[in-house]
């Protein structure tokens, strides 16, 4: 009897190997940056073990995350970018046969030192029941800062969260630029600044943005959610 159970347990788990069909090289993955960065990112391998080649249909899913509430967090895969938006994101993501991806978390900081961690649940179509949970830890210290946030008291974004016009008020300051940026950190848009002007963001898809402002070597961000 013995014998058998054993037998039935290492069946099972052959069984629950194959139809995952897929390994993910670490599970629990930490990277660091410092502030200067704007962000970390958080690295692991995912690769398509299926042994049917139309099974290339893999999802990813948030569950939860404690970092600083100012920081935005994205997940990519060797095609494309997705944001955690009102905690929510579930997102199908195609690996071909025998093909290795990188899965990258980004933990944009908005010049706020901390650390903390985000879960996703990622799982073969069809099989949640057999999902993986990655946990991506990220860490940004406040040793050597660049990016300093002492004048955000000095930039007035409304309204928040944001449909179509964006109303930026910067107090009297020499600015190099302003511009927005995604939560993975791709700048979407350059702003030619005029105190008090209403910027129209219609064409960004909803969303958590960060306004950066640059002031020769200062760098300012302000966080804001276009919301429609």
């Amino acid at each position: 009897m013995r014998k058998l159970f054993l037998l039935i347990t290492i069946l099972s788990s052959i069984n629950i190997w194959a139809q995952k069909e897929y390994t993910i090289s670490n599970k629990n993955p930490s990277a660091w940056a410092p502030l200067s960065d704007g962000e970390v990112n958080v690295h692991t391998s995912f690769t398509n073990n299926a042994t049917n080649p139309n099974d290339t249909n893999f999802y990813l899913e948030f569950l939860d995350a404690t970092v600083p509430s100012a920081w935005g967090i994205g997940l990519c895969t060797n095609v494309t970018c997705f944001y955690v938006s009102g905690g929510y994101l579930n997102e199908k993501f195609p690996v071909s046969k025998g093909q290795t991806i990188d899965l990258k978390c980004t933990q944009a900081f908005s010049a706020v030192a901390g650390k903390g961690y985000a879960r996703f649940l990622v799982y073969r179509a069809g099989l949640k029941s057999l999902a993986d949970t990655v946990t991506y830890n990220a860490n940004a210290p406040a040793t050597g800062i660049k990016n300093t946030s002492n004048k955000v008291s000095e930039v007035s974004i409304s309204p928040n969260p944001v449909k179509n016009d964006l109303i930026i008020t910067l107090a009297e300051m020499n600015i190099s630029s302003v511009s927005i940026i995604n939560v993975v950190g791709k700048e979407v848009m350059t702003i030619d600044f005029k105190n008090g002007k209403s910027f129209d963001v219609s064409t960004l898809p909803n969303g958590i943005y960060f306004l950066n402002i640059k002031k020769g070597e200062t760098s300012i961000s302000k966080k804001f959610v276009i919301s429609r």
